[in-house]
């Protein structure tokens, strides 16, 4: 489904065409099914099309997608993803559906399907769907960050590391000759992260991971 492609050419049709043979059934008393077949249109179509107009309503043509969420709480749903990764806390696509969910239970959403009730997520054409409908999202792999990483890379603790950096390299006259890197022990503090949902084009994504 979340490829799909048309069967059928129904609900396609144009409201411009579909309201020149409205008049010439109204204005003219032609059959329906005798116009449907000059404008090659469903007749069911036209007829339906002709008894609104005649009752004073305004036909609409086509369908429109069935959706949950307005196009502002989706909005909002994908400010609140973007903000998590950006805090180092990017959320799975498992989790983004279920977040999903719980919000359309919060809002109390009338078009909630059976199956995301019966899972407690949404489903993944729905998910498809939202990446779609919000371009600013991505499925994205993580640099994998630790939290003690994290928490010391800030402007006083840089500041620190320099100072005494300076301290040493002018107290022991060192040159950069005598400067070596020694490489770590390879032990890694944390895991291999999965994808999650975060912004797209950003070039760097991080993950706060805690060694189990």
């Amino acid at each position: 489904m979340r490829n799909y492609k048309r069967k059928t050419e129904r609900g396609k049709t144009s409201e411009t065409l579909l309201r020149r043979a409205a008049d010439a059934v109204i204005e003219d008393g032609k059959p329906v099914k005798t116009v449907a077949r000059e404008f090659e249109i469903c007749h069911m179509t036209l007829h339906r099309f002709v008894v609104k107009l005649k009752a004073g309503k305004t036909p609409t043509t086509g369908y429109k997608p069935r959706l949950v969420f307005t196009s502002e709480q989706e909005k909002e749903l994908a400010n609140y993803i973007l903000k998590c990764s950006s805090i180092y806390f990017g959320l799975l696509p498992g989790e983004v559906r279920k977040l999903a969910y719980e919000c359309a239970v919060k809002f109390s959403l009338e078009n909630i399907p059976p199956s995301w009730h019966k899972n407690r997520e949404t489903g993944a054409d729905w998910f498809t769907g939202f990446i779609k409908r919000n371009p600013l999202l991505s499925i994205r792999t993580p640099e994998a960050t630790s939290v003690g990483r994290a928490s010391a890379f800030n402007r006083h603790n840089v500041n620190e590391f320099f100072s005494k950096l300076s301290e040493i390299l002018l107290k022991y006259k060192l040159t950069p000759s005598r400067i070596w890197i020694l490489d770590e022990t390879g032990v890694s503090t944390v895991l291999k992260p999965k994808k999650i949902v975060a912004q797209k084009g950003t070039k760097q994504i991080k993950i706060l991971l805690h060694l189990l």
